[in-house]
């Protein structure tokens, strides 16, 4: 999961399955959150 969150690996469509069924939620919802945070300038900082 750090890699993805770090942006470091692009999940596969399985995967992307499996993350939101196990967060009990829809891969479209997944997908609009993921946008939402990338376009509010949300994501995760390099640590120095």
């Amino acid at each position: 999961m750090g890699k993805i969150e770090r942006g470091e690996h692009v999940p596969t469509l399985p995967l992307i399955l499996k993350i939101a069924a196990a967060l009990g939620i829809s891969a479209s919802e997944l997908m609009a959150a993921t946008e939402k945070n990338l376009n509010s300038g949300s994501e995760p900082q390099d640590s120095p």
